[in-house]
């Protein structure tokens, strides 16, 4: 397991992928439970997931790798459900799954463990082109991608805010195959 300090001196820990034997346990810190912190537990990953939380004293003899908290704390990845870019990429002006691993890496660094890339109002040959780099990342297993935010060009003129009004478009058939 590699590391990187994130904002404030947060520490964000890489689970490297491996077989099904490979055990990661994440030792030594505060667990956040959805409710509570809780101290004396290690939690163990397998094949990138939390495949158990379990006591201090139950740590498998098998583990592969140790990441050491050091007293800091654990908690849930955040998940964003609109990302329009990051790492110096807009996914609208650049829909390939190149892209996608660059800012899937960005967000990364500040927590953000699922998200959906978004492309705003633009052609549907763009959409197309979108959907079908998310599409090819998650098939990649590329970190993060959950699907695709597709933001317009279904929309109001009148309540247009950033978006470029001249790339909207009424619904059509081929808006509904999209």
């Amino acid at each position: 397991m590699g590391s990187s300090k994130g904002p404030r001196n947060q520490l964000c820990i890489d689970v490297q992928l491996g077989g099904a034997a490979v055990i990661q346990a994440i030792i030594n810190g505060q667990v956040f439970d959805g409710e509570s912190l809780r101290q004396g537990l290690v939690v163990l990953i397998r094949d990138a997931r939390i495949h158990s939380v379990v006591e201090t004293a139950q740590l498998p003899s098998d583990i592969s790798a140790v990441y050491d908290l050091q007293g800091g704390t654990l908690v849930p990845g955040f998940i964003d459900l609109q990302v329009n870019g990051g790492g110096g990429v807009l996914f609208t002006t650049a829909p390939t799954v190149d892209s996608l691993r660059t800012i899937g890496a960005a967000h990364r660094h500040y927590g953000t463990t699922g998200f959906l890339p978004t492309v705003i109002s633009t052609s549907f040959a763009v959409m197309r082109q979108a959907m079908a780099a998310v599409n090819q990342a998650i098939a990649e297993g590329v970190p993060g991608i959950l699907g695709i935010h597709l933001e317009g060009p279904f929309l109001n003129a009148q309540r247009k805010g950033i978006h470029d009004a001249g790339k909207f478009c009424l619904l059509d058939e081929e808006g509904l195959e999209i």
